[in-house]
């Protein structure tokens, strides 16, 4: 009688598990919240009795210094979230649609595709003095360096989706007299949008990075200039400098969060699979 009920039990769990409902999900963050703090906390002890200097503050002290901080900071966090959002839809609304379109149309694949093998593996830091020497260290341009390197980053990776579609799928619809918008509305794009939201997810990162090395090659102002000015600009201060990347990492934390919560809705079919195994 014993052995159904801890059958059942341990059923019960893992279902939980798998169904990762919100509060259990919140459960997981602060959890992992938790142990990156501790590890944080762990190597600001070890800095410090190995250099005889606090170089990497503890969490409690940039976490009060961004408190204290609190106009100044959110002023460049806004600064650097516009940036990074704007880059980011402009790499994907050009770089997802194209991508799609090479990898299932030939003639565009057979032109293309040489020209990304030459271009994508050019690292696209080697394009930001240029554009500043050209342009300006204006928004535009900061904005443009993150929107081009996320763009590539997409590109391939729609590319590849978009050829990895079984034909037989698509010849199906065609034969079912479905136009070619209709074959990519309800064939390409479905199969194709879970792949590219986690390639979405690996460009915030990459965002992050070029948007951190635009704003530092510009204005160096702590008030506007961006999240990457304020840490450059507080070099010399390293709890000021630890509140600032502390805040860049909430930034890439919530524009996750933001990735996931809309995988979910325009995925749905994805997770109610998950939920009826």
């Amino acid at each position: 009688m014993a052995k159904p009920r801890a059958k059942r039990a341990l059923a019960y769990v893992t279902d939980r598990v798998r169904d990762r409902s919100f509060a259990g999900r919140i459960a997981i963050y602060i959890g992992s919240l938790a142990l990156l703090f501790g590890l944080w906390e762990v190597a600001s002890l070890v800095i410090l009795k190995v250099k005889g200097v606090e170089y990497l503050p503890n969490p409690v002290k940039a976490i009060t210094e961004m408190q204290r901080l609190g106009p100044l900071l959110f002023r460049n966090f806004w600064t650097s979230a516009w940036r990074l959002v704007l880059a980011i839809l402009i790499a994907f609304s050009t770089g997802y649609p194209l991508g799609l379109l090479i990898g299932q149309e030939r003639w565009l694949d057979r032109f293309f595709s040489p020209i990304i093998y030459i271009v994508y593996p050019i690292p696209q830091v080697a394009f930001i003095l240029l554009l500043f020497l050209v342009f300006g260290i204006g928004n535009p341009v900061k904005v443009a360096i993150v929107a081009i390197a996320i763009f590539f980053q997409l590109l391939v990776s729609a590319r590849g989706a978009a050829k990895e579609i079984d034909p037989e799928h698509v010849t199906s619809v065609l034969s079912a007299g479905a136009s070619r918008f209709q074959t990519y509305w309800h064939v390409v794009i479905p199969e194709t949008l879970p792949s590219i939201l986690t390639s979405l997810r690996v460009s915030v990162g990459l965002g992050m990075a070029f948007l951190y090395i635009a704003e530092i090659s510009g204005s160096v102002s702590p008030g506007r200039g961006g999240l990457g000015a304020f840490i450059k600009a507080s070099s010399f201060n390293t709890t000021q400098q630890a509140a600032g990347i502390l805040a860049m990492a909430l930034l890439g934390l919530v524009l996750y969060v933001i990735i996931d919560i809309i995988e979910r809705v325009v995925c749905r079919w994805r997770y109610t699979a998950r939920r009826s195994t």
